[in-house]
């Protein structure tokens, strides 16, 4: 997907990776030291997800005691930069609590990513409160469900928020607009299709190199959700931006089933408890982020445009074979469940 840039402070921070590694989710020796717990984050500091992150450290930290300590590691750095690798380490209990895109956790899950399909979501942030950031609303349930067949906990929703796209060739106000653009994309399979039926070149690479990859003319364009081009700083090498609101992201904070195990019922009281509010306060923070970035972006000088009604209906009518795809992958009821009928 594409959630950060690398600093100096990842180069700084390797002495305290390396203490780290090995003792996340311990159970202790008896001797009342707090056990450690590795949290992994894609993206740098500067960005809306360290909200749920902070919160949720000091939740954890205050409501248990002290008993536990959370050991933030933004910049995607438990795993030099690789994002499956990172959401993989969840996975295999590497890391102990983590928050990613569930583009990203779709790469392990699959089926998670029915939750980004292409304007899934007609009414906006509206649509997404109904059915996917309400307790026991259908994305809630099928992500935190299908989570669990795979041995992780789900704690809570954030909010990566709705995917825009900005290009160095020209304004995108309509699907022929998309023709031979060279797209960065992360490697997630529906967002290829999604380009490659508008006739874009999808091109996947790392978020770390998009910067001077766009700088240097590699590619023309980039789609992200607009935090995470304002904390990588693209509005320094694009020249028009889209919105268009094409895929939601959500972003899922997860605890490790090593560690989930291990929690005694109280403990985990507090850890569902920490995670729902860790993900609300951030959820309210990103919206209200999201004007602001539009107009920091048009004060850089680019020029931003927003997709009428009938060319979001042409998008729409040209996502036909992608639907017929995941239909036959997902199955028609799922899609249903989201209000998406065919």
């Amino acid at each position: 997907m594409g959630h950060w840039k690398f600093t100096a402070g990842t180069v700084c921070m390797t002495a305290a990776v390396l203490a780290a590694a090995g003792c996340g989710g311990k159970q202790g020796s008896g001797d009342g030291k707090a056990i450690q717990l590795k949290m992994n984050v894609t993206t740098s500091e500067s960005s809306v997800w360290h909200v749920a992150a902070k919160t949720f450290k000091k939740e954890i930290e205050e409501k248990t005691k002290g008993k536990y300590k959370v050991m933030i590691f933004g910049n995607e750095q438990l795993a030099s930069g690789d994002l499956t690798k990172g959401i993989e380490m969840l996975f295999n209990g590497a890391t102990d609590v983590d928050i990613h895109s569930s583009m990203i956790v779709s790469n392990v899950v699959p089926k998670v990513s029915i939750v980004s399909m292409p304007w899934l979501f007609p009414n906006g942030y509206k649509s997404v409160d109904e059915y996917v950031l309400k307790p026991g609303s259908p994305g809630d349930k099928l992500i935190k469900k299908e989570m669990e067949s795979k041995g992780v906990h789900c704690l809570g929703l954030g909010e990566n928020g709705f995917r825009q796209i900005t290009n160095n060739v020209r304004p995108i106000t309509k699907p022929e607009d998309l023709q031979g653009l060279k797209i960065r994309v992360p490697p997630i399979t529906i967002l290829m299709d999604v380009f490659s039926t508008l006739g874009a070149d999808p091109t996947q690479m790392p978020f770390s190199e998009c910067f001077t990859a766009l700088q240097q003319g590699a590619v023309d364009g980039q789609e992200n959700p607009y935090d995470t081009m304002r904390s990588a700083k693209l509005q320094e090498v694009q020249k028009y931006m889209t919105t268009w609101n094409y895929s939601y992201d959500p972003i899922v904070l997860s605890v490790s089933g090593k560690v989930w195990k291990k929690l005694s019922p109280e403990e985990k009281k507090i850890f569902e408890e920490a995670g729902q509010k860790a993900c609300a306060e951030q959820v309210a923070a990103s919206r209200k982020l999201d004007a602001t970035i539009v107009d920091e972006f048009k004060k850089a000088g680019v020029k931003v445009d927003e997709l009428s009604p009938e060319s979001v209906a042409q998008m729409k009518k040209a996502m036909g074979p992608v639907y017929a795809k995941y239909k036959d992958k997902f199955g028609e009821d799922t899609f249903k469940s989201f209000g998406y009928t065919f």
